[in-house]
């Protein structure tokens, strides 16, 4: 597993909310795994598309549903854009 800024992301925003240390997770982790409900998946959405100004849908967390498939997903879409 590569980390990537948008994985790091992801881990600091899921252990601000979570209180998780950032280090203890892992990026084949479950979004559900890790606690994360659906309001906070919505945050976390906000937060990817305002930071790197893409369009994404709520529907990418039951799709990809770990860090990795997810981050790997956007990362995909960013370089379509």
């Amino acid at each position: 597993m590569t980390s990537t800024p948008l994985k790091d992301f992801i881990k600091e925003v899921i252990a601000n909310e979570t209180g998780i240390k950032s280090s203890a997770i892992k990026d084949t982790q479950s979004f559900f795994e890790l606690g994360i409900d659906s309001i906070t998946a919505v945050y976390l959405l906000e937060l990817v598309e305002k930071k790197y100004e893409i369009e994404l849908t709520p529907l990418y967390f039951w799709d990809y549903p770990t860090i990795e498939k997810f981050a790997d997903k956007v990362e995909q879409e960013l370089r379509i854009k």
